[in-house]
C-alpha cells in the first residue's frame, strides 16, 4: 500500500500538464485551488496528527535529536527546492533555448526533490497508513503546478523528449518509495521516528515557505477558501473515521 501511495503522488504531475493541455480549463484557477487545498489538508495534519505525535516521540526519545531532524527536514527541503525554478509561462520574457535550459533544470531538481518526498511519504505511511495518505494528497495537489512547469518549458521539444522528462519527474516519487521499501526490513522503531519527524520537517516548509505565501498573494478568493475548506475537511473527516 506504501507503494502505491507514492506512485500516485509522482504521477499527480501529469494533472499539471493535462490542465495546460485542456483550452477549457483556467490554468492559474486550477493551481489556486490545489495550493489552497494542500495547504489547508498539510496544516490541519500538524495541527491534528504529526505535531502531537513528534511531541510523544521527543518526550519518549532523545528530544533534542527529534528536533534536530525536524530542523533537518526543514532545511533539507529548502536546499531542495533552491534547485527548482518558479512556475513561469511567459514566452516573451523566455526564448527557447532558455526555456529548454530552465525546463532541463527544473527536471533534475524536482526529480531529487520529489525521490526525497518519496522516501517521507513512505515513512509516513509504514508509521500509519491515514497520515501517509494525507501527505501524499498535499504533495500531489503541490506537484500540479510543478506539471504546469515541466510542460511549458518542454513544449518545444520533441515528443520522445518530453515523455522522457515527464516519465522521469512523474517516477521519481515512486523512486524514493521503493528505497524505502528495500530499508524498511531492516529500520529500528528508533530510526522510524526520525524519518517521521524529518518529514514533519518538510511538511512545515512546504506549508510556511511555499503553501501559505502563494494563498496570501493570491486574489482568487472563491478558490481559496474552496480549496481550503475542502482540505481542512478531507482531515477532519479522516480523524473521525479512523
Amino acid at each position: 500500500m506504501e507503494l502505491l501511495i507514492t506512485f500516485l503522488a509522482g504521477f499527480s504531475i501529469m494533472a499539471g500538464v493535462f490542465a495546460v493541455r485542456m483550452k477549457s480549463v483556467n490554468e492559474e484557477r486550477v493551481e489556486h485551488f490545489s495550493v489552497a487545498m494542500a495547504m489547508a489538508s498539510l496544516l490541519a495534519l500538524l495541527a491534528f496528527d504529526l505535531g502531537p505525535e513528534v511531541f510523544e516521540s521527543a518526550k519518549e526519545n532523545n528530544w533534542i535529536l527529534i528536533v534536530a531532524m525536524v530542523v533537518v527536514g526543514f532545511v533539507g527541503l529548502v536546499i531542495l527546492d533552491g534547485f527548482v525554478p518558479e512556475h513561469e509561462d511567459n514566452e516573451d520574457n523566455h526564448d527557447r533555448g532558455n526555456a529548454h535550459h530552465i525546463g532541463f533544470l527544473a527536471a533534475v531538481g524536482i526529480i531529487v526533490h520529489n525521490i526525497v518526498e518519496g522516501m517521507s511519504i513512505y515513512s509516513l505511511a509504514h508509521a500509519g497508513l491515514k497520515q501517509g495518505v494525507i501527505f501524499a494528497i498535499g504533495v500531489a495537489l503541490h506537484n500540479i503546478p510543478m506539471g504546469m512547469l515541466i510542460f511549458t518549458t518542454t513544449r518545444h521539444q520533441s515528443r520522445k523528449e518530453k515523455l522522457s522528462v515527464l516519465g522521469a519527474v512523474s517516477l521519481s516519487t515512486f523512486v524514493g518509495g521503493l528505497v524505502m521499501e528495500a530499508l524498511s526490513e531492516h529500520l529500528p522503531a528508533s530510526v522510524t521516528a526520525i524519518l517521521v519527524s524529518i518529514a514533519t520537517g518538510m511538511i512545515i516548509y512546504l506549508v510556511l515557505v511555499e503553501l501559505l505565501p502563494h494563498v496570501f498573494k493570491t486574489k482568487d478568493l472563491k478558490m481559496n477558501i474552496s480549496g481550503a475548506v475542502l482540505g481542512f475537511l478531507l482531515v477532519l473527516v479522516s480523524t473521525f473515521i479512523e
